[in-house]
């Protein structure tokens, strides 16, 4: 453990840090308050042992300077002192001193003393480490109620979109089918137009002038395009409804084994053309085999869509590291791009359905969160390091079935 003595008699400093070395302290020693501040805001001490009396900086204005420094971690603080006045001691007290002794320190007592210090100090990391477990486990329960009651809202909108979209999907293939018939009639038409002017000028003027009005020309060279368009509209849609449906239903499936190195490789494949567009390299890191028992389409989807915002996150002719290994009763794989890393606010919001920083309609913001689900219903989970600006770590830890039976 770390102690900063500040202590300006130079005998009294060695003979303390003497007995504190053979405690196997590790000691860094000062002679007054203002090294020791200078020290202190150098590196962490979970122990600071100081006088009182010293130039410069006193040992209450050192002290208060380290409470009002707004540290992490807990700094437990022994005050030197030959003052035994009961008001001396509450001033050094409110300063914000744990302990005092008196000097010259008996050095029984001033072992007592640390002891002390540290049951607190490894108390305070304990209080710590239980509290970051609570927050994690509070976050994964908020995480799993949201995705839960979306859940039931995409199975709800889901099947309330899917009828209309299928009847006006079918109602415009029809139209589509008739109104090029109907293009092609009037073509047939056209070509009585001559006989027209021969026999009815005036009709002939009247069909002319209607045809200039409806745009018909425009129309014949568009319809085609604004039929597809809309189409493609509506499979868009109906991708939409199905990743609503799978978000919805992620229990319902089907398991089987599957080789996790093989799908990636599969997925990097299916990805080659962004890659090739994007001017980017992958490097792999795979070993042998890795089986799992897992959901495979749903797993291969949390590859795909944690690949994709990798590719879409990488500057051009950068790299990606896509690696796959045992970790313990664990199979680790870890993807890692170096493109614009992410803010706080998308760190902090990442796997909520529906959040995306794409532009709008590129874009759905259900991929991590549908991964979020899958892998939780695995046993397993997903893990993220990000830093704005420098990229991006991905981990997703599933169970290791095979090592398991």
């Amino acid at each position: 453990m770390k102690v900063l003595l500040a202590e300006d008699s130079l005998t009294m400093r060695r003979l303390l840090a003497s007995q504190l070395e053979r405690w196997n302290y590790e000691i860094t020693e000062v002679e007054d308050g203002a090294q020791a501040w200078e020290k202190f805001q150098e590196s962490h001490f979970s122990l600071v042992l100081t006088d009182w009396m010293m130039p410069n900086v006193d040992g209450l204005e050192l002290i208060r300077r380290i409470r009002e420094s707004g540290h992490a971690e807990y700094v437990y603080i022994v005050l030197l002192t030959s003052k035994s006045d009961k008001e001396d001691l509450v001033a050094a007290m409110d300063a914000g001193a744990d302990d005092f002794l008196e000097k010259p320190c008996n050095p029984k007592e001033l072992r007592v003393r640390l002891r002390a210090g540290e049951r607190i100090i490894e108390l305070e990391h304990t209080l710590i480490r239980k509290n970051e477990q609570l927050m994690g486990a509070q976050a994964a329960l908020v995480q799993s109620e949201k995705l839960a009651g979306v859940g039931q809202l995409a199975a709800g909108m889901a099947h309330e979109i899917n009828n209309p979209v299928a009847f006006v999907s079918n109602n415009l293939a029809v139209l589509q089918r008739d109104v090029q018939s109907l293009v092609k009639l009037l073509g047939q038409y056209a070509t009585c137009l001559p006989v027209v002017e021969r026999e009815d000028e005036h009709l002939a003027d009247r069909l002319k002038t209607t045809e200039a009005e409806c745009g018909l020309p425009w129309l014949k060279e568009n319809l085609p395009q604004l039929f597809r368009s809309s189409l493609d509209g509506l499979t868009r849609v109906r991708e939409i409804v199905g990743n609503l449906r799978d978000f919805a239903h992620l229990d319902q499936a089907a398991t089987d084994t599957m080789d996790v190195v093989a799908a990636l490789e599969s997925t990097l494949e299916i990805l080659a053309p962004d890659l090739r567009t994007g001017q980017l390299t992958v490097r792999t890191d795979f070993g042998d085999k890795l089986i799992i028992h897992c959901q495979p389409a749903s797993l291969k989807q949390v590859f795909h869509a944690i690949l994709s915002n990798a590719v879409l996150a990488s500057e051009p002719n950068g790299f990606l590291e896509v690696a796959a290994m045992r970790n313990d009763a664990s199979v680790c794989v870890e993807i890692t791009d170096y493109g614009c890393g992410m803010d706080e606010t998308t760190q902090r919001r990442l796997f909520e359905p529906f959040y995306t920083k794409r532009p709008v309609g590129s874009g759905q913001g259900l991929g991590l969160a549908v991964s979020y689900g899958v892998v939780k219903q695995l046993g397993g989970s997903i893990e993220f390091e990000s830093t704005p600006g420098k990229g991006t770590t991905f981990r997703v830890m599933l169970p290791d079935t095979q090592k398991s039976r």
